[in-house]
């Protein structure tokens, strides 16, 4: 049986939605292009759902929560980040390679990846000042060279994100990721939300408060993620009819408010369901699943909280069913229905027990445990590092994308040799990779 939480959800998105289930059974943890490379099944439902539909509260109701949870969280201590204590005075500031900042056009801190952004407000104003001189000048400031370290600016009204960092990314690529950290700050409180906070004059801090983890698990997870590099989703190495089964499965025991239903196994993606008049981003992916793995509260019950995918639509929230079905697997169901999650809990229950019938709970932990690849067990000679990128197209054939590593010293036809012997290896073992076609199931 499942607690209801009364506080929100670190500081954030509980603020924005007082909604539950209003039922007298055990209650929930209330915390208030195309590309995947699954199993992934179009549902082609009668379900008049849109996203006019979506949770927008009023700026009224936003604004009341937010002196309320100021008010709550009064004697509750600070949770104290690792690097709070830095700042631009401290030496040990300045040795990270990668910092990111986020603050308002005016230049109100609201995020620092390292040390406390509130430390940090004159160093952020400066930013923000050279931002606005050179719009002043009727351009935009993109990014600059500064010996070892460059500078990228990425400005999403009405906030500005900042990278300096002197590692070897090219300014593109870590733009890129500054848009990732944007899109996490619209999933907690949404476009619509966060520029009407602004327009009142309140502190963006306030909703966002204690949501810090969030952000800092997406950048470690960026730094080390290739997929988001290539805008796809990882998905788990698994017999090409096992996660067909799995999928079907879930398809079939769905209830019919389910937008999309996600089975993911840590950053790995296992199966995918959604409506066929929708679809779902890799970007929007990724935000679920640091989202989860962010929280490990939600290991322990069932969780119903709203959340805005911001390529979905950044102007509300969906309805989202956490549920780990397995230690390390995790069943994702979003609804724009506030009411539906004893449904959604119902059809958590019947795809477990299907599941549980045929076996493939096994067979999913067996592949969570043995899952990743080696450059040892392609048998492709020369090889360092490879790199599988698909594309899918919907019922009319897929492409792919192969990223290769050898020594830089290795001869042409080496090279060759050994990338033709990587894509045959890649063919032969392709029903365990992924899927090549986007499956249409009609109902």
């Amino acid at each position: 049986m499942s607690d209801q939480l009364g506080s929100s959800k670190s500081g954030a998105v509980d603020q924005l939605n007082g909604n539950n289930a209003g039922s007298d059974k055990a209650k929930p943890l209330l915390i208030g292009d195309e590309n995947n490379s699954s199993s992934s099944i179009s549902i082609d439902d009668e379900d008049d759902s849109d996203k006019a539909s979506l949770v927008a509260p009023t700026i009224d109701e936003m604004l009341s929560k937010i002196d309320e949870t100021t008010l709550a969280n009064l004697d509750k201590p600070m949770m104290v980040r690792k690097y709070q204590h830095e700042d631009c005075s401290t030496p040990e500031w300045f040795e990270h390679s990668k910092h990111v900042f986020i603050f308002s056009l005016s230049g109100k801190p609201i995020y620092s990846r390292y040390g406390d952004e509130v430390q940090l407000n004159t160093f952020m104003a400066t930013l923000s000042a050279m931002s606005s001189f050179v719009e002043s000048q009727k351009d935009e400031l993109r990014y600059i060279n500064a010996g070892a370290f460059k500078f990228v600016f990425l400005h999403r009204d009405p906030l500005c994100l900042v990278s300096i960092y002197n590692t070897s990314e090219p300014p593109q690529i870590v733009s890129a990721q500054l848009e990732y950290m944007h899109a996490l700050v619209v999933s907690m409180l949404t476009q619509t939300n966060m520029k009407a906070v602004f327009d009142a004059k309140y502190d963006l801090r306030d909703l966002l408060g204690g949501t810090d983890k969030f952000l800092d698990n997406l950048m470690k997870t960026i730094d080390n993620d290739t997929s988001i590099l290539l805008n796809s989703v990882n998905c788990l190495r698994l017999n090409y009819n096992t996660r067909n089964e799995i999928t079907t499965i879930i398809h079939n025991n769905r209830h019919e408010s389910v937008l999309f239903a996600l089975l993911v196994a840590g950053n790995k993606l296992v199966s995918f369901v959604k409506q066929k008049k929708y679809s779902l981003k890799p970007q929007d992916i990724h935000i679920v699943m640091n989202f989860v793995s962010s929280t490990s509260s939600f290991r322990e019950s069932e969780t119903w909280t709203p959340i805005c995918l911001p390529n979905f639509n950044d102007a509300g929230f969906l309805h989202l069913y956490i549920c780990y079905i397995m230690p390390d697997v995790c069943l994702l169901l979003f609804s724009a229905q506030a009411e539906a999650f004893y449904h959604l809990s119902s059809s958590k229950d019947a795809i477990v027990k299907e599941l549980e019938s045929r076996n493939l709970l096994e067979e999913l932990s067996k592949a969570v445990q043995n899952h990743g690849y080696s450059v040892e067990a392609t048998g492709v000679p020369y090889l360092l590092h490879f790199i599988q990128n698909e594309t899918v197209m919907v019922a009319v054939a897929s492409s792919h994308e192969l990223y290769a590593t050898f020594s830089p010293l290795e001869s042409k036809q080496n090279v060759f040799d050994s990338f033709s012997q990587l894509l045959q290896w890649i063919k032969d073992n392709e029903s365990n990779i992924y899927n090549p076609f986007l499956k249409i199931l009609k109902d």
